[in-house]
C-alpha cells in the first residue's frame, strides 16, 4: 500500500524504492512534528501504529530495536560529514 502511494510501479527498481522511501520519511516527519525517532518507529511499524500507541514507538519487538539502530546509522554518518 505505501509503494503504491508514493507511486512506486517496480518494487524491484531501486531507484523507485529510494525515491518513495525518502518521501515518506519527508511526510512521517511532518506527520510527527520533525521527531525523528517516531518517524523511525512508524517507517518501520506503520504510521497507524505510532499513533495507536498514544505517538510513543509501539512495543513491537523490531521496531524497539530498529529505532535505536537506525538512530546510530544515523549520527554515526552525520558526524563524518564535514
Amino acid at each position: 500500500d505505501t509503494a503504491k502511494r508514493y507511486g512506486v510501479r517496480d518494487i524491484m527498481d531501486p531507484a523507485q524504492n529510494i525515491y518513495a522511501g525518502v518521501r515518506y520519511l519527508r511526510d512521517l516527519l511532518m506527520m510527527f512534528n520533525g521527531n525523528l525517532e517516531l518517524a523511525i518507529a512508524a517507517y518501520n511499524a506503520g504510521e497507524n501504529a505510532v499513533i495507536k500507541y498514544g505517538n510513543k514507538i509501539p512495543p513491537y519487538a523490531e521496531t524497539v530495536q530498529y529505532v535505536p539502530k537506525v538512530l546510530g546509522f544515523y549520527r554515526k554518518f552525520q558526524t563524518r560529514q564535514g
